[in-house]
């Protein structure tokens, strides 16, 4: 039906319903799912020109001696010595501006190890990608895009929340609709 505030899409399902999806949720989860699914093996955009990411010590030395798992979120980053990684591809879901942010911020995350199990790894790297990369809340989306992000989640009734545990759609009856406006 549309979109309200730039962020929540509006549809109407079954004549008896009303669909407000959050954008960002959705579209992060969608591209969380495909990150999740290619495992770094497709959905990648190779740059023209390679990004220098500069980074201290300690984060520096973390991604270098993890340089599979930006290989798994579909990067393609290598040591370009004195501190500084070289990314030469990042998943296409990515802009091209966020992509330093990213690694560093991936760096940082290998460094504080607050985490020491590989998998959970992983899956904070695909929650960081997706998020960065999604279309963001409060920002205008053509109806192509809206209608995308809907006809996917009605593809795929289990995805309901956010990679942050958010719900992505509320659901509102006919019902309930008519008892707010005092028509029952």
């Amino acid at each position: 039906m549309g979109e309200a505030f730039n962020t929540y899409i509006i549809v109407e399902k079954n004549d008896n319903e009303v669909l407000i999806i959050d954008k960002h949720a959705a579209h992060e989860r969608i591209i969380y799912e495909k990150l999740k699914a290619d495992s770094g093996s497709a959905n990648v955009q190779y740059l023209l020109t390679p990004i220098t990411v500069t980074l201290d010590k300690i984060d520096y030395d973390a991604a270098v001696s993890n340089l599979d798992m930006f290989a798994k979120c579909s990067f393609d980053v290598e040591d370009f010595g004195n501190g500084t990684l070289l990314v030469r591809s990042a998943p296409q879901y990515l802009a091209a501006t966020e992509i330093a942010d990213c690694i560093t911020e991936m760096s940082g995350y290998i460094a504080s190890g607050k985490k020491d199990i590989y998998t959970e790894k992983m899956d904070w790297f695909y929650h960081n990608v997706s998020c960065r990369s999604a279309i963001k809340a409060g920002n205008k989306s053509t109806v192509q895009e809206l209608m995308d992000i809907a006809w996917t989640l009605e593809k795929n009734p289990q995805i309901k929340y956010c990679p942050h545990g958010r719900p992505i759609c509320i659901v509102m009856t006919k019902y309930e609709i008519e008892k707010q406006f005092g028509r029952l």
